[in-house]
């Protein structure tokens, strides 16, 4: 059976997106709990362990995510 690239993508970023959704969740539920300049270092702890579970697409975004969040503490 060939891959089919497109839902291997899209589940990529339904990963990524629960990651950051979860983040989300924890920030609201406890506020003051992660200073802004320590949220592009959790997102490249989750991308640490997307890595490890072979969720190489959802690290990816994550990292693009974690540099995105340092350019605006520049």
């Amino acid at each position: 059976m060939p891959i089919d690239h497109d839902q291997e993508d899209a589940e990529q970023v339904a990963i990524a997106a629960r990651v950051v959704l979860g983040l989300v969740r924890s920030l609201v539920e406890h506020p003051g709990s992660v200073e802004m300049k320590a949220l592009p270092f959790l997102l490249l702890e989750a991308a640490e362990e997307r890595h490890r579970q072979g969720d190489y697409g959802a690290e990816r975004m994550l990292c693009d995510w974690a540099d995105v969040l340092r350019d605006w503490e520049g």
